[in-house]
């Protein structure tokens, strides 16, 4: 008896200070969901040390690139290619699904013509009726298809009603959103006379951290985090009583955890995400891209206050109806079907 040949799955997503870790991280997220049973690659152009070390720690295997156009050369006709990114352009994404066994395409955008054999956006209040597409491609669109990493599926823990605040504005953050929420919760403190503990992760390609650390000496109780595991993260998420965070995956990640949340859009991109969430109540506040200090400040107001806590416990719940713990087994499902 021949024995069958492992599943293959190839990531191609690029990461930096510039463009951010968020399609980095989405396609880690997939690999984790899909776990070691799967050979698991991630093409990447020109990686620092510091990403490659990300995606390696999950024991998937760095396939580094000089150029975009070098993955034609490594996709192999059995295995599926996930791409992640806006440069993938229709005619990139055709010579990648004739080459491979299946194209899947993570998409945030919601323009152009989808001819991937598989659309995923886990924006939520989106359809397949809001794309053009080819007859063939499948789409799997909202909260039940999050893009998160396994420990983030936790079972729901009641919230501390004295725990730290809890700040991530990802892992590059360029444009120091982190600083102008420091500031702004020292303004907040300054009003009411009184301070939290705060608890700020620092992402691996953060270029900002001295400006950061900097403010430390203003503050009573600031902890600067970094190089979190997933389950470090959760383990933060569930002592916060709020979280401050970009309205990309990691708003995901605290919705998942279920938190109150002030959720800021940092990039045109989370725009419909920023809406979904709006829409169905799944936080206290959006704060728009370039949002000032004063606006930080209100929404703390929200965040934290007694005479607001029922506003918190009901986007709590609403976040709960959304994420219900089961996408790696929607996942694992796809792409069993997709490696067969």
């Amino acid at each position: 008896m021949i024995p069958s040949r492992p599943r293959s799955v190839l990531f191609r997503a690029d990461g930096n200070p510039q463009i951010g870790l968020g399609h980095v991280m989405r396609c880690l997220a997939l690999a984790e969901m899909l776990g070691p049973t799967y050979n698991r690659r991630f093409a990447i152009v020109q990686p620092a040390p510091a990403v490659v070390k990300l995606i390696e720690e999950k024991g998937v295997e760095t396939v580094w690139l000089a150029t975009s156009d070098d993955l034609f050369a490594v996709v192999n006709s059995d295995e599926v290619v996930v791409l992640d990114g806006y440069a993938f352009d229709n005619q990139y994404q055709l010579i990648c699904r004739d080459m491979a066994r299946a194209l899947v395409y993570i998409d945030d955008l919601v323009t152009g013509h989808q001819v991937a054999d598989v659309v995923v956006n886990h924006a939520g209040g989106l359809t397949e009726y809001d794309y053009k597409s080819e007859p063939y491609t499948q789409f799997l669109l909202g909260p039940r298809y999050a893009l998160l990493r396994p420990p983030f599926f936790t079972p729901k823990t009641l919230i501390p009603l004295e725990g730290p605040i809890f700040v991530s504005l990802g892992g590059a953050d360029p444009s120091n959103t982190t600083l102008q929420v420091l500031e702004g919760l020292l303004v907040y403190f300054g009003l009411l006379k009184q301070e939290w503990r705060v608890h700020v992760v620092v992402g691996p390609m953060q270029q900002n951290r001295p400006t950061i650390e900097a403010l430390q000496s203003s503050f009573k109780h600031l902890k600067i985090l970094s190089n979190l595991t997933a389950e470090q993260m959760v383990g933060e998420l569930i002592k916060c009583q709020l979280a401050i965070t970009a309205c990309s995956t990691v708003a995901y990640e605290v919705c998942s955890v279920g938190r109150p949340l002030i959720a800021i859009q940092t990039a045109d991109n989370q725009e419909k995400l920023a809406r979904f969430m709006r829409h169905n109540e799944l936080t206290s506040t959006i704060i728009q891209t370039n949002g000032s200090t004063d606006q930080i400040t209100v929404a703390l107001h929200f965040g934290l206050e007694r005479a607001y806590a029922h506003l918190r416990k009901k986007a709590v719940q609403n976040q709960r109806r959304f994420f219900d713990g089961q996408s790696p087994e929607r996942f694992r499902a796809l792409f069993n079907r997709l490696t067969v």
